[in-house]
């Protein structure tokens, strides 16, 4: 079996048991044992990991992680684990209990878990000092096909400490210069906006905070359509692979044009930062393009008339008391068009979250 059809089997399986599992050692004879199993180490062989493993500090005695898996009768990879209610996670709460194990035991990894969200530490800062961020996280419960690949790296036959101890530094890294370009993207520095205009060479004179405050909004719209075509770049090839589906099957009406996926990625751009924009799915009809959240119709962001001469982008307008919405239709000159309409986006997912909300606490 496939290592990510291990997980999708520990998926299903965390989300049939997680409301049932109460205690700690529930979670751990539920999720996390199956967890280790389906990396690859047996955990009823005390040669590869042991249950209460000692982890003794100069300190205090009888210090005990859950776990620890072995590689030549050496601990590498700590496990502490926690009951499925504690969501958190809180390093801060127990972060003295991990330093203390990782700094006693001399392993190389300590994970932190509740069963259904793994964290990965090391010493990658400074040596043999436990960093107080994990530098990887995999949720059971919602992960990304490249987490699943990191994630395998830890399996039994694939794992290397170097190698692996190396791209967590990179990983560290990584996350670190996410979180810096989220933040430009949302609300651009001066020093990051100045950057830009050092490095395109447009602007000659001097860079004054006017300058720079007029500049941000330019540099917001830059960061959409920069990422309007590299979602559209990805999404060309899933057009191009269900074009020659279709081409193969009766049923010809209904094509998705590129205009209608460029217009879907601008979207999509346009609500990166807002919302988890894998929520952002579309339904093409034969006079309309739909994009909705959670692949629900009746969460319509907007509608896109691309396919004739005359360009419209839609909102549906709920009024109370009516069973249909009513829309309204914006002329538009071309596709880039859309990111003018930036606000009344993010405005019309903030109505439908609200909504749906309402009718979910109503329930």
């Amino acid at each position: 079996m496939e290592f990510v059809e291990k997980i999708n089997e520990l998926k299903e399986r965390a989300i049939n048991l997680k409301d049932s599992l109460k205690t700690e050692e529930a979670t751990k004879n539920a999720l996390v044992l199956p967890f280790l199993n389906a990396l690859g180490y047996d955990v009823f062989n005390p040669l590869e990991v042991i249950p209460e493993y000692i982890a003794d500090s100069r300190l205090k005695k009888d210090e005990k992680v859950d776990y620890a898996i072995l590689l030549d009768n050496k601990p590498i990879i700590l496990i502490e684990c926690k009951k499925v209610e504690n969501e958190k996670l809180d390093i801060k709460k127990h972060g003295g209990q991990l330093f203390k194990y990782f700094t006693a035991s001399k392993a190389k990894f300590i994970i932190f878990t509740n069963g259904l969200v793994y964290k990965f530490f090391s010493d990658i800062d400074e040596q043999n000092i436990l960093d107080r961020e994990p530098f990887f996280i995999f949720n059971l419960l919602d992960f990304k096909p490249n987490q699943v690949v990191t994630l395998e790296s830890f399996c039994k036959e694939k794992f290397d400490i170097e190698k692996v101890y190396s791209s967590a530094g990179d990983l560290k890294y990584i996350k670190s210069f996410e979180e810096v370009i989220e933040k430009e993207y949302r609300n651009p520095s001066d020093d990051f906006v100045k950057y830009l205009l050092d490095k395109s060479e447009i602007y000659d004179g001097i860079k004054t905070s006017k300058v720079i405050e007029r500049h941000k909004k330019t540099a917001v719209e830059a960061f959409n359509l920069f990422m309007s075509k590299v979602m559209k770049t990805s999404l060309d090839f899933n057009l191009a692979v269900k074009t020659k589906e279709q081409d193969e099957t009766d049923d010809k009406e209904v094509v998705t044009t590129l205009e209608e996926i460029e217009g879907y990625a601008i979207v999509k751009s346009i609500l990166n930062g807002v919302i988890d924009i894998t929520r952002v799915t579309y339904r093409d009809n034969l006079s309309y393009f739909n994009v909705i959240l959670d692949d629900n119709i009746l969460k319509t962001i907007c509608r896109l008339y691309l396919n004739k001469s005359n360009k419209y982008i839609s909102f549906l307008n709920n009024q109370d008391g009516e069973k249909r919405s009513k829309e309204e239709k914006i002329l538009i000159n071309s596709v880039s068009d859309i990111f003018n309409f930036k606000e009344k986006i993010i405005n019309k997912v903030n109505e439908i979250e609200i909504n749906y909300s309402k009718k979910t606490s109503k329930k």
